[in-house]
């Protein structure tokens, strides 16, 4: 649960929630900014789940103590934890800002928690972000039952594609695109999508991945 509330309607910022299937309810973000890293937690397979503003941090400054609620923290399969702060790049030369993201780091080092901060330079790069939305788009709707997830995957280790193309030949598009937005069949968000894409049944590069 956010110890901070995060959507409020006395701001000049875009703020709204982030339909979440990972955590299985809407998910409060503070800009356009964090909704785009949300889209990358939702199609990384090392995620298990994600809470924004997770928690009041004390700072030491001087004597005193500041607080810091950092953006996000980030559950993963493995039972490890990493909190992040996302910020566009150019606020990050802000000395106070650059002064107080020293400090945050210095904190997690200390209390031995896996800390780091993320941009645009990450979140908006091409053809990345182009890539995670037009999948985020078929990640709509309930998850696939196991009867027909054993049929579809009957089909699938039957025929056996090799590249996105072949998956839509033999499942039709609705039904493949869905696979993909679910995480059962994995691509490379690095590279431009295509019909030609490589897709992956099991290992190999698996949708974006940043904790690899």
């Amino acid at each position: 649960m956010a110890v901070r509330k995060v959507v409020t309607r006395s701001s000049c910022h875009f703020r709204g929630y982030f339909p979440s299937l990972k955590n299985g309810h809407p998910v409060p973000w503070e800009s356009q900014l964090e909704g785009g890293f949300f889209r990358l937690l939702e199609l990384s397979p090392s995620v298990l789940r994600y809470e924004a503003q997770p928690s009041q941090e004390k700072l030491s400054l001087e004597g005193a103590f500041v607080d810091y609620f950092p953006d996000l923290r980030v559950f993963l399969k493995d039972g490890g934890e990493w909190w992040f702060e996302i910020k566009p790049a150019k606020k990050l030369l802000i000395r106070r800002v650059e002064q107080k993201i020293a400090l945050a780091t210095k904190h997690f080092h200390l209390s031995k928690r896996n800390f780091s901060v993320v941009t645009e330079e990450l979140i908006w790069r091409e053809p990345l972000a182009t890539n995670l939305k037009k999948i985020m788009y078929h990640r709509r709707g309930p998850s696939l039952s196991s009867v027909h997830n054993q049929e579809l995957f009957n089909k699938i280790n039957k025929y056996n594609p090799l590249f996105l193309e072949e998956l839509i030949a033999l499942l039709g598009p609705m039904e493949a695109w869905r696979l993909l937005g679910l995480c059962v069949i994995g691509v490379d968000l690095e590279r431009p999508l295509t019909g030609e894409s490589e897709i992956f049944l099991s290992g190999g590069h698996r949708h974006a991945n940043i904790f690899a």
